[in-house]
């Protein structure tokens, strides 16, 4: 790395801005270089960084959790009829005469 130049190696732009940054006062600070803008910096950093972090440490504790009680089979339900989203009606002793296993499921909202 060079050292320091002469004040003959600088041109006269260069010795220009160097003037007015010598005038500059000693409290001049750049926006970064506020303790409190620092502060809220590295703030928002640790705050993405939890963030990110947060879905890794909840799905970790999460599995490990008991699945809870195994679906039984073969209970008795009722026979109902239920509205088809295609139309007309749909009744569960048909429907389990025709195929081996009924999978009944409820939308939210109108059709």
């Amino acid at each position: 790395m060079p050292g320091p130049r002469n004040n003959d190696e600088y041109s006269e732009r260069e010795l220009e801005e160097i003037e007015e940054l010598n005038r500059l006062p000693e409290d001049h600070r750049s926006l970064f270089q506020n303790p409190w803008w620092q502060r809220i910096a590295i703030g928002f950093s640790a705050l993405i960084v939890l963030s990110l972090l947060f879905p890794v440490v909840a799905l970790s504790c999460n599995g490990n959790s008991d699945p809870g009680p195994e679906p039984t089979n073969g209970l008795p339900v009722p026979d109902f009829e239920l509205a088809a989203a295609q139309g007309g009606l749909v009744s569960l002793s048909d429907t389990l005469a025709a195929n081996e296993a009924v999978v009944v499921v409820f939308y939210r909202g109108n059709f």
